[in-house]
């Protein structure tokens, strides 16, 4: 894995969570919360250049079975905006199924 800061995008329909890691990616922290809606790709653009992270992971929202319902899509069309705002940095989505109950 290249070192770097990686962030790590929660989107929600009110809010996204924003967090970074530290350059080795074994420590995250939270950034901020942005306000979904108007101008939060713009925000969380800023915040990639503001802490040079060199990916963007997004977390898609699963069934235990594995299968999208309309929240994954939503989350799918965000990070397709995204990419395309602050490429070149890579933006990829990750499974959030049991993320809760891995980090309790």
């Amino acid at each position: 894995m290249r070192p770097g800061v990686r962030l790590g995008i929660d989107p929600g329909d009110a809010r996204i969570g924003v967090a970074r890691s530290d350059p080795t990616g074994f420590l995250a922290s939270p950034v901020e919360t942005v306000k979904s809606g108007r101008g939060d790709i713009r925000r969380i653009s800023q915040i990639v250049t503001e802490t040079e992270a060199v990916e963007v992971v997004v977390g898609l929202p699963r069934s235990l079975k594995g299968s999208e319902g309309p929240a994954a899509a939503k989350v799918r069309v965000f990070a397709e905006q995204l990419a395309r705002r602050i490429a070149p940095v890579p933006v990829r989505l990750c499974d959030e199924r049991l993320t809760t109950v891995s980090a309790e």
